[in-house]
């Protein structure tokens, strides 16, 4: 554990939480359901070998996103409009639309959620809620419900199209101080990755604790890393010691 700030711990009134790889590890989970997602879409709609591979589903949805930036606040909503697109250019347009797509969509995000959450870790969330609320704040749209991780926060917030924009930007997180009535610097979000999570948070006048995991290389811009967090940890359990001795 370091300390990059003098932060009092005692003018923390709620914890924010990441949740992918921040409570649990989801990258290889995330990975194989995409390619489960596409030979399913190719097993069901009778489409050609060639379009297993992900490169014409994810070509065709950076293209939706480029054509409207701001699908990408909305990573549900975005995946069900290219699905919508990518069967218009296949001339195999989904007859139920949007309806059909969000249902094919709610298929993957079910797939994706397969995660496993470590028993300690609940144990860990269990112990922290005791003493101060929790939210949830992601940018993913992973089912909390099937890892059974709804429980323990008031809030799960996620970014949307009506102008709770993805982390970094500070909507999302200044929407958590309102729902829960502290000013910003009262909460203390805690997450994996430099960009989103660190600078987001310091944007928005949070307190941070960046949970390193052997940084890869995620943020867009280097600079972003120049948004100094309070503190950093290397194992989630050593929130239990900073938070509750």
């Amino acid at each position: 554990m370091k300390f990059y700030k003098r932060v009092d711990l005692k003018n923390i009134k709620v914890l924010s939480f990441d949740l992918d790889n921040t409570l649990y590890d989801c990258q290889s989970v995330i990975d194989a359901a995409e390619i489960w997602f596409a030979k399913y879409l190719c097993q069901r709609y009778g489409l050609g070998l060639q379009y297993e591979s992900l490169e014409f589903w994810q070509k065709v949805k950076q293209s939706c996103i480029f054509e409207k930036p701001n699908l990408k606040n909305d990573v549900t909503y975005s995946r069900i409009v290219s699905l919508v697109k990518a069967f218009e250019l296949l001339k195999l347009p989904l007859k139920g639309g949007f309806e059909e797509a969000t249902e094919l969509v709610n298929i993957f995000i079910d797939k994706r959620s397969d995660g496993k959450v470590d028993k300690s870790v609940y144990n860990l969330l269990e112990k922290l809620r005791q003493k101060y609320p929790l939210i949830s704040i992601s940018n993913g749209n992973l089912n909390t419900d099937k890892l059974n991780l709804t429980e323990y926060f008031e809030y799960d917030l996620r970014p949307n199209l009506e102008g709770i924009l993805c982390k970094p930007n500070s909507p999302i997180f200044e929407k958590a101080a309102s729902l829960m009535h502290v000013r910003a610097d009262q909460i203390l979000h805690i997450g994996d990755d430099p960009y989103t999570d660190v600078y987001g948070a310091v944007l928005s006048h949070f307190k941070t604790v960046w949970y390193y995991k052997g940084y890869n290389g995620i943020c867009p811009d280097e600079r972003y890393l120049q948004a100094i967090h309070d503190i950093q940890i290397d194992d989630i359990f050593e929130l239990e010691p900073l938070l509750l001795d």
